[in-house]
């Protein structure tokens, strides 16, 4: 007969065995999926905290704004609109110049460097740098976008996990891409388009060992988001779309047309950005922010469509309620917008900002063409354009048109989506221009 302690020992013999190898297994495959599992999860709980961040600062400064709407002169109402974003953007210098005075402003491009030339590190104070300080730039009217702050905290978790669990640097990069991936997918509820968005912006390439991790982090943290924030579509479509085959000859045409307007948006932002920092050069750095945050309040004061705490813009104009000059004029003047809030030091980025030039340009695009061609829609081209646009300015043919996909829903766009946004692409990587992809910039 069978001792009962040997047979509890025989039991307990498998299970110790593990614990006892538990710290070899965070560098194998199993362990580095169940890695990015928890970031998934602790990214898209972060994504919902930077979102409440992001709402608390609007809420506090549209107490301002509400006050300015509601003064019965028109003059004083345009002028305090500056004035809001330009406290804004003194707070913002002031948290930069005391609290994270030797923390670098990190992006989209530091996030790559650190993945392909700086062992996968990117430090946490890095990240909370910038979702601080893009709360308070997009809170109070600045004209720069809520992504790229998120990205790096993403990406930072990811290198802060892989750091803790002292994984090799191979998996280091991955856990960032991972990252990367899981910020995108939370804040946009796109896990296929988080997925494309790191392997065509922070990874460059694309293989079965960093394929599945990407994967795994993006749907948790699309999943944690969803419980946080809730499931409803970013754009409103007004249904399922039917694009003929005699479309597809406009829909090249609004694809390239698309990618002059992000050759544009380049230009223009690369133009504005460079201007704004050599005229603030001789301006203390506590002032700058807010010197960028009044030129952009004024440009809000000028058109509300600027304001990125909102893709309602971006909706009326899929929904065809826009209007021909509001369209035109955001096309103009959202890079110098952007361009305002990030290079006087404010955060942010300018993946929003490029939508929303894209839908506007869609929408321009598609009302002239219906005095044409009578029964275009306007807001189909919106909602095309705004992927071509977004596609052309980070040249990324397959993240574009899968994200405008996933927070529209609208199912039967999926291939004209795709479509210009190849064009758009095609475009601008034949003129060689510089573009906000970090991968492929020049």
């Amino acid at each position: 007969m069978t001792n009962p302690v040997d047979r509890f020992r025989t039991v307990l013999h498998p299970l110790s065995k593990t614990l006892r190898n538990l710290p070899h297994y965070r560098h194998t495959e199993y362990g580095l999926i169940l890695s990015c599992t928890a970031l998934g999860i602790g990214v898209g709980f972060a994504v919902y905290i930077f979102h409440a961040g992001v709402s608390l600062s609007e809420s506090f400064f549209n107490r301002f704004f509400v006050a300015a709407e509601s003064n019965p002169l028109s003059v004083l109402r345009f002028l305090f609109f500056p004035l809001i974003t330009a406290f804004g953007g003194l707070l913002v210098g002031i948290l930069n110049q005391t609290v994270f005075k030797k923390i670098e402003q990190e992006n989209l491009a530091a996030v790559h460097r650190a993945v392909k030339e700086e062992e996968g590190i990117i430090r946490g104070r890095a990240s909370l740098k910038a979702i601080l300080a893009a709360a308070l730039s997009i809170g109070s009217g600045g004209g720069a976008g809520r992504e790229a702050p998120t990205v790096v905290l993403g990406a930072s978790l990811g290198s802060t996990l892989g750091r803790v669990l002292r994984l090799k640097t191979d998996q280091l990069r991955v856990l960032c891409g991972a990252g990367t991936a899981a910020a995108i997918s939370g804040i946009f509820n796109a896990p296929l388009a988080g997925v494309v968005f790191a392997v065509e912006t922070v990874i460059g390439h694309l293989s079965v060992q960093s394929f599945i991790p990407l994967v795994i982090s993006s749907v948790m943290a699309t999943a944690t988001s969803r419980l946080f924030l809730g499931d409803r579509p970013i754009l409103i479509t007004p249904g399922l779309v039917t694009i003929t085959l005699q479309d597809y000859a406009f829909l090249a045409l609004a694809g390239l047309a698309s990618g002059g307007v992000a050759l544009y948006f380049l230009k223009a932002y690369s133009w504005s950005e460079r201007r704004v920092r050599l005229n603030l050069a001789g301006v203390t750095p506590y002032l700058r922010p807010a010197v960028g945050g009044l030129g952009a309040g004024l440009l809000v004061a000028i058109l509300p469509t600027m304001l990125e705490t909102t893709y309602e813009p971006v909706n009326l104009a899929i929904l065809g309620h826009g209007t021909l000059l509001v369209a035109v004029l955001t096309v103009l003047l959202k890079p110098m917008s952007a361009a305002l809030t990030i290079g006087s030091g404010g955060a942010g980025g300018t993946f929003a900002p490029a939508m929303k030039v894209g839908a506007m340009f869609g929408f321009a695009f598609g009302y002239v063409l219906q005095y044409f061609i009578p029964g275009t829609s306007p807001g189909v081209y919106a909602l095309v354009c705004c992927a071509a646009v977004l596609a052309g300015t980070y040249r990324m043919p397959l993240a574009g048109g899968l994200l405008v996909f996933e927070i529209s829903r609208n199912y039967g766009l999926i291939l004209p989506l795709m479509f210009v946004s190849v064009f758009a692409t095609f475009l601008v990587h034949r003129t060689g221009v510089r573009t906000f992809n970090p991968s492929v910039s020049k």
